[in-house]
């Protein structure tokens, strides 16, 4: 088994594009849980879409505490 190393960068973003980002993520939030609740009626697995809104849940927390 190999390890892999994640190596973090720093960027600077002005308020403009924070904001832009932030507004991406929040929109990537609303379409993930419109297709969980379409999953969940369908009877269909969202595993995986529950893992995507998590990492997106964390990614909006970060941007919120960025500034």
């Amino acid at each position: 088994m190999t390890k892999t190393t994640v190596q973090f960068k720093t960027v600077k973003l002005s308020d403009k594009e924070l904001a832009t980002l932030k507004s991406a993520v929040w929109g990537q939030l609303q379409n993930i849980n419109r297709d969980i609740r379409i999953a969940q009626e369908k009877g269909k697995d969202t595993f995986i879409l529950l893992e995507i809104k998590r990492d997106l849940e964390e990614t909006f927390e970060a941007l919120s505490f960025a500034n």
